[in-house]
């Protein structure tokens, strides 16, 4: 940045400048005579991100570009004539938070922190549109970290959610079971495990083509969320596999009668609806395990997955416990 000459504040306007509306020229004018103009090169950068600083840099002629957090091209600002950067770190004393680059040459009023200190203490105007200044870009700040949590929700529900059933996924489901164990041994309620499986759904993909079963495992997913209580949990283990999670249910009976509910739910799901052909009806078969002292996670799915391949030998289409 090269420096070309002091402030003029005779010869140059400064009144159309935010930082500068409606204050009394003779409060300011001898402070910013002291102040330099600098020239900067194409692409120069004016403040780095993450640095200290004691400057405020002022636009009288050209544009500079804000990148928000670093975040890329998609993600900045430009400043022009009238605007400041800079400030932020200087009232604080905080790093720089982003990265600025003049576009093109531009011709900056720069502002020592000294030299803001005695605009503010001498002009009420001066701190009163310093202060706005403070609070767009706080407010600034606030929207981005707003969006860029949202954007970090979404990607850690993508992260743990089955994207063809919308049910949580194995990942997730592994995960909240070796958790829900290591509560229960810490004096935590137990729970139970239903591990579900849709009878004969390889002989359905073969016949009717693997969009037929994408919509029937859609329609299982529905209802199992129908089925089960606000407090449960249902994940898509893999393939037409599925494993539900009941809090708090202690006992075989209780559980039973979920799986039940499960059951029959998905008994009422119409396959493919429009086809004329006889189409059999969908069902599941379940392995009800309800969680025994001292016992881990692979041995309670074990135990389940055993019980689910029992309800198949018997014929399918029912709950076994």
């Amino acid at each position: 940045m090269k420096t070309l000459r002091l402030f003029d504040p005779k010869r140059e306007p400064f009144s159309d400048m935010l930082l500068f509306d409606g204050a009394a020229p003779e409060d300011i004018v001898d402070v910013l005579g002291r102040s330099c103009v600098c020239r900067t090169e194409p692409d120069e950068v004016v403040l780095g991100a993450n640095i200290p600083n004691e400057t405020v840099y002022m636009v009288l002629h050209g544009e500079l570009r804000v990148d928000l957090l670093q975040a890329g091209d998609d993600d900045v600002i430009h400043l022009g004539r009238g605007e400041c950067v800079g400030e932020l770190s200087v009232i604080d004393g905080s790093l720089t938070s982003n990265k600025v680059q003049a576009i093109g040459e531009c011709d900056l009023l720069v502002l020592e922190g000294p030299a803001i200190l005695t605009l503010v203490d001498r002009s009420h105007a001066v701190a009163r549109n310093l202060l706005r200044i403070l609070s767009r870009r706080l407010r600034g700040t606030n929207a981005l970290l707003s969006e860029e949590v949202r954007t970090s929700e979404i990607m850690r529900l993508r992260s743990i959610t089955d994207t063809l059933t919308g049910l949580y996924n194995r990942g997730w489901f592994d995960d909240t079971l070796r958790r829900m164990v290591a509560r229960a041994d810490q004096g935590g309620a137990s729970f139970a495990l239903l591990v579900a499986d849709i009878d004969r759904f390889k002989l359905f993909n073969d016949t009717w083509g693997h969009q037929s079963g994408d919509y029937v495992l859609q329609q299982v997913a529905e209802a199992l969320r129908a089925s089960l209580r606000p407090t449960d949990f249902a994940a898509r283990y893999g393939g037409e596999e599925f494993a539900l999670l009941l809090p708090t249910v202690l006992v075989l009976e209780s559980a039973a009668l979920i799986a039940e509910r499960v059951r029959s739910a998905v008994r009422r799901i119409v396959p493919l609806p429009g086809h004329n052909e006889k189409i059999p009806p969908i069902t599941i078969s379940i392995g009800i395990a309800v969680r025994q002292p001292g016992e881990g996670a692979e041995a309670l799915f074990r135990r389940a997955d055993e019980l689910l391949y029992r309800a198949k030998r018997e014929g399918r289409d029912r709950a076994v416990g």
